[in-house]
């Protein structure tokens, strides 16, 4: 009961601000949608995947990497400043070199990716810098044990993009600009609002040295950043292949695919809940334990994954156009291939962590790797837009889920026979077990 009790403290306020960002994430949307008509609508959600996908590829192995740092460090009883000082310093330069560049390609990037919307550029910018201020004190928050104030950064992200969105659509404003302006400022807002004081994160402690920390967040980023394709290259290459003949269509095909990516929401939550202690399992080598951990996770994400197939292939138009308005309509045809492409996903996602667990970052990277390359091949065949890019997405996800299951039971198949069930084989001196 206790550790319930605990597991509940520490992952409740997660999951509740990871419910809220979701759902507002998604009204965001809906509202921008009714406000904008599926054309306008386009870009605004371009940028709305780009700065989820980049955010996130870039910056949420720094907050893994921070968190663990600022929580083996406190449990030293020493500070974690020069961890954070070094994590910021990257952090800051991955921004301005983003920066640097949509500044130099601001036109083309505009026109090619944005419909020709300016403002679009600056918001990808001030999104993508927003994200990095939320992953890296996410980390500092994770690791110190203030899952509150983590929780309630969601969720205070969450609410000023439907708020902003709202009070835009209130006003009668129909460019995509400056809803995306402000939905780039939100994380900003949200960093500054809950930022506070950081404990052991920001107390003084032993150096950091750049390559220990390089090294893991080098791996971790190469795997995010494929992943990150995988999941998000459909809606800017629908942007791309339509044109400005087919933007209404585009649209709407974006529309429907962040729909069918609800259940992805639902998942971050399962993932914050289950796959941490794998990672503790994997240093006892305890194979009966982890393999049931990775059972229990796979069978649950893909059973999220079934359910969202089974809606939206039941009442999916229906449910587009309730959502969207009725100038929005696709076909079941295009939403079963989404919906199966997001369970796929989720199912590649716990295997990926899986072999994250077991200090497996380069095979890792590599079966997301793959499934990008899947995706750019599935691009090549000439079908119509919604079936090209659908199709794609989810032999993507179907080649990474094959390649990193394929992966990991090759790390562990040779575990099991040396070591047996279970055995603590961990080396104290290096912390490394078995597994590595």
């Amino acid at each position: 009961m206790s550790r319930l009790v605990g597991a509940v403290r520490q992952f409740g306020p997660v999951t509740i601000g990871l419910t809220v960002l979701g759902l507002a994430s998604f009204a965001f949307l809906s509202v921008s949608g009714r406000a904008l008509g599926p054309a306008e609508l386009a870009p605004l959600a371009t940028l709305w995947v780009l700065v989820n996908a980049l955010g996130p590829a870039l910056f949420h192995p720094l907050e893994q990497e921070v968190g663990r740092a600022v929580a083996a460090r406190a449990a030293a009883g020493v500070g974690a400043r020069p961890v954070v000082t070094r994590a910021a310093i990257l952090a800051l330069g991955m921004c301005v070199t983003l920066a640097a560049v949509l500044a130099l390609a601001r036109r083309p990037v505009s026109d090619a990716v944005f419909a020709g919307h300016d403002l679009l550029v600056l918001a990808l910018a001030l999104g993508v810098s927003g994200l990095a201020a939320e992953h890296l004190t996410r980390g500092a928050f994770a690791g110190s044990g203030q899952f509150g104030r983590y929780g309630a950064q969601l969720a205070l992200d969450g609410v000023l993009r439907i708020g902003s969105a709202a009070v835009l659509a209130t006003l009668g404003v129909a460019m995509a600009g400056p809803y995306g302006v402000l939905l780039g400022l939100a994380p900003v807002i949200a960093v500054a609002c809950t930022v506070g004081r950081l404990g052991v994160a920001l107390e003084p402690g032993p150096p950091q040295g750049w390559r220990s920390l390089g090294t893991s967040i080098g791996w971790l980023t190469l795997g995010a950043i494929a992943g990150q394709f995988v999941v998000n290259a459909a809606p800017v290459a629908a942007t791309i292949i339509a044109g400005s003949d087919q933007a209404g269509r585009a649209g709407v095909f974006i529309s429907v695919l962040v729909l069918a990516r609800i259940p992805l929401f639902l998942f971050a939550a399962i993932q914050a809940s289950f796959l941490p202690g794998l990672a503790a399992l994997a240093a006892l080598d305890d194979y009966d334990g982890f393999r049931r951990r990775v059972r229990t996770v796979v069978l649950l994400v893909g059973a999220v994954g079934l359910a969202g197939v089974a809606v939206l292939s039941a009442v999916g138009p229906w449910l587009v156009t309730l959502v969207y308005g009725a100038e929005f309509e696709t076909t079941r045809g295009t939403l079963w291939p989404l919906a199966t492409a997001s369970g796929l996903f989720m199912i590649a996602s716990a295997l990926a962590q899986s072999l994250v667990s077991l200090r497996a970052y380069r095979t890792s990277a590599i079966g997301w790797a793959i499934g990008a390359v899947v995706f750019l091949g599935c691009l090549a065949v000439p079908l119509p837009l919604e079936a090209r890019i659908g199709g794609a997405f989810m032999l993507a996800s179907l080649a990474s889920t094959v390649v990193l299951g394929l992966f990991l039971q090759h790390r562990i198949a040779p575990v099991q026979r040396r070591t047996g069930n279970p055995v603590r084989a961990q080396d104290t001196a290096g912390g490394v077990s078995r597994w590595s």
